[in-house]
């Protein structure tokens, strides 16, 4: 398929119907559990840890509970998906979601009820994740389907760049209980309505029916998924990137100013529009090219940027890099798990490797605060961190050529 078919044929399937599935995926990433409870965390650590005489390290652990849930509870979502209807998932979610927040609001200063509430918010959020947004994508658009999840799943970014500041506003002029109400409150105001009317998943060529049911999908089970190499080689190389450059950013701030390099905070406010960036560039290269390639040349750019950084350069560099790097990785995943597998259970699959992501993301930066604080020093963590992303890379590079389609009918 040519690059203008291809052009021609995303236009035809957005014209379709399409936009809508877009426009309620990004409304979904921008108000789900990947981007609202990260993104905004920051913001209401300080005045929780007043209110009730806590430490920020205390208040931040909730996202450790919340990784916690996610990992137990991300297989039971990928089954569901397969299975029923994503879009009444989505919605029951969104519901959990606004009222795990709205309990946040409810807080009384017990530690163990804070972090009870995170956990919860995992269990109840799990269906506003990546992974039920991505499946209402890919099986709505096949002609330029890396665009399509680049522009829905650019969502976060959205919130990364837009959420902290004005959270930061609602908490200054009422209070941080009420910038929780506000989270519940745009949930279910926006969310829930657009995932009610937007994100109808059904195929431009039968209006009006249902997703198809799984046993007609092609691609591989589960099972046979797991016994191929590229299942493990996608779940290492993305593991080790999110350990890397999500266990980076939180600790960014921190680096930089025990470098010396001034406006820290002001270089890390760069990383929401090259996350939204990103998502829309590297789904547009996926199309066109072999996208494990992509995903080598996007890290190898980040390697090179955090090792300048070690040295005290390009601080702006860096920070832009390691959020182009974060940005892809969900729409890569999703892309990734339909090429090399299929769509018979996409869910499962990737909710595993989704699972893994979540891990990976709370240990690293867990560890690297730890490593910056134990003598290792600035420079000595971002050449760790520089090591990590070479063996993603090679990891990448090891995953192959897509797997014939025609095999797939042939193992199902």
């Amino acid at each position: 398929m040519t690059n203008l078919e291809r052009a021609g044929g995303f236009i035809d399937e957005a014209r379709s119907g399409g936009w809508k599935m877009l426009w309620a995926g990004v409304i979904g990433m921008m108000l789900g559990i990947s981007a609202l409870p990260f993104y905004t965390l920051g913001v209401f650590a300080q005045p929780v840890a007043d209110d009730f005489g806590w430490s920020r390290t205390l208040v931040v652990s909730g996202l450790s509970f919340q990784m916690v849930g996610t990992v137990l509870v991300a297989w039971l979502a990928g089954w569901m998906i397969d299975r029923y209807d994503v879009r009444k998932i989505a919605l029951y979610s969104q519901m959990g979601l606004a009222l795990s927040f709205f309990l946040m609001a409810q807080q009384n200063g017990t530690v163990w009820l804070w972090q009870l509430n995170w956990f919860i918010l995992a269990l109840l959020g799990i269906g506003t994740s990546p992974m039920s947004w991505s499946r209402g994508i890919v099986e709505r658009f096949e002609s330029g389907r890396g665009l399509a999840l680049g522009i829905a799943l650019s969502g976060s970014g959205i919130t990364a760049f837009a959420g902290p500041p004005i959270i930061e506003a609602i908490i200054e002029a009422y209070g941080w209980r009420a910038g929780y109400y506000a989270l519940a409150g745009a949930i279910a105001v926006i969310g829930l309505p657009s995932t009610w009317f937007l994100f109808q998943v059904t195929r431009p060529e039968e209006p009006g029916e249902q997703v198809k049911p799984m046993a007609i999908l092609k691609g591989l089970t589960f099972k046979q998924a797991l016994c191929t190499r590229q299942f493990w080689l996608i779940l290492l190389a993305f593991c080790t990137i999110t350990f890397a450059v999500s266990g980076t950013i939180p600790n960014l701030v921190p680096i930089m100013q025990t470098m010396g390099i001034e406006q820290a905070a002001y270089y890390v406010s760069l990383i929401g529009i090259a996350v939204i960036f990103s998502r829309l560039i590297s789904g547009y290269l996926i199309d066109r090219f072999w996208a494990p390639g992509v995903a080598t040349v996007l890290v190898l750019v980040a390697a090179i940027a955090c090792a300048m950084l070690s040295q005290g350069i390009a601080p702006a560099f860096a920070v832009i890099a390691l959020g182009v790097a974060a940005g892809a990785e969900f729409d890569l995943i999703a892309f990734l798990c339909v090429r090399y597998f299929g769509m018979r259970a996409y869910g499962r699959i990737y909710s595993w490797l989704w699972a893994g992501f979540a891990l990976a993301t709370g240990a690293g930066s867990l560890t690297i605060a730890y490593l910056l604080e134990t003598g290792l020093g600035p420079a000595g963590v971002m050449m760790a961190v520089v090591g990590a992303l070479m063996i993603a890379a090679v990891t990448l590079l090891a995953l192959g050529r897509y797997p014939n389609a025609d095999k797939w009918e042939q193992q199902s």
